[in-house]
């Protein structure tokens, strides 16, 4: 079935043709979908798909990043977008709600409906695409560095190493509510996640996280016998 078509023009047809890719990719994958079925679900035809993205693999590249510009989009609301921050200066409650808003802006970027650009993302983490270095350059790099740079404002004592663990079992929390979705909301008898459950999840993650940085710090200073 066709998306319905809103105003003409160019701008108009790719995000017709974005729209319908991300169905796709979201329930077929990156080999299951083709771009003819994809102009066809967009209502455009076949040159236009080529004309705006030159290939399958680009218009994949584009419903992948697509998660990653509504995770941007997130941080931007919540003033915590990488431009706007400058963790240096910042005092310890300002870096705690930093930790807060990012982990937010994550499950908003991984949960909020509709959800076919996250779906395709974590589609392509557990079965990778030729896309996936790209991908990981772009945005999963620059996020994993700034979330580091984070707990090590945190937690100085922490090693480099220290800190990107820190860092990815914090990620790890937030995914965990998308990769295992349905089978939570199966064990919780419900059909989606309830209204308020971004925010309070995110204040869990954040409070399960600190303990363990600064449990982690703890046991660094005893070992470096300044505790």
């Amino acid at each position: 079935m066709a998306l319905p078509r809103p105003a003409e023009g160019a701008a108009g047809t790719r995000e017709r043709i974005l729209a319908a890719a991300g169905e796709l990719f979201a329930a077929r994958g990156l080999r299951g979908a083709t771009m003819r079925e994809i102009a066809a679900r967009a209502g455009a035809n076949l040159a236009s798909a080529h004309y705006h993205f030159g290939s399958k693999e680009g218009l994949y590249l584009a419903v992948a990043s697509e998660m990653f510009h509504a995770l941007e989009r997130a941080m931007a609301a919540r003033g915590v977008a990488p431009a706007a921050v400058d963790l240096e200066r910042a005092t310890r409650e300002e870096l705690v709600a930093m930790l807060r808003s990012r982990i937010e802006a994550l499950l908003e970027a991984l949960l909020a409906p509709p959800r076919h650009h996250a779906i395709v993302m974590l589609r392509e983490l557990c079965d990778p695409t030729d896309a996936l270095p790209e991908v990981v350059q772009r945005f999963i790099a620059p996020l994993r560095r700034e979330m580091v740079r984070l707990v090590q404002r945190l937690a100085p004592e922490l090693s480099q190493a220290d800190a990107e663990r820190c860092a990815e079992s914090v990620a790890g929390q937030a995914h965990f509510h998308a990769t295992h979705r349905p089978a939570v909301l199966l064990l919780r008898g419900r059909d989606d996640y309830p209204r308020g459950f971004l925010r309070e999840t995110a204040a869990h993650v954040t409070e399960f996280s600190l303990g363990g940085i600064e449990r982690l710090a703890e046991q660094r200073r005893r070992e470096r016998g300044t505790a």
